[in-house]
């Protein structure tokens, strides 16, 4: 039986690249789920609980593409090629640019107002 720890924070659905070295292999994949402490993500193979690497993540806005370094990630939780991923350590400017990146494309929180429409 699986044991979940509740994140630290939301996350926003995306849709970007990354990739780490490790197991002496160069592995990309796709990042579903994003936070400035973390990310869910399918990679081209399997990674175990516990892995910690360096990881670059090209964040996507429009025509504009920025790369973040983070310094360092470990893998939370595993399931086949899926994973949740923690960020440890990341530079300031790369934290920052995660972050505006996180906050642009955060989902717009529905307000009790809108809640209560019965129609648009």
């Amino acid at each position: 039986m699986k044991t979940y720890a509740v994140r630290k924070k939301p996350r926003t659905p995306v849709q970007c690249q990354f990739c780490y070295f490790g197991d002496g292999t160069l592995t990309n994949g796709i990042v579903w789920d994003l936070s400035d402490t973390g990310w869910r993500a399918t990679g081209q193979r399997p990674v175990r609980v516990g892995t910690e690497t360096t990881v670059y993540i090209t964040l996507q806005n429009g025509t504009t593409s920025y790369n973040v370094l983070i310094d360092a990630a470990i893998v939370r939780w595993a399931n086949g090629r899926e994973a949740g991923w923690e960020i440890l350590r990341m530079d300031e400017a790369n934290r920052t640019r995660l972050l505006d990146f996180v906050e642009h494309f955060k989902p717009q929180e529905r307000t009790s107002e809108a809640m209560g429409r019965t129609h648009w």
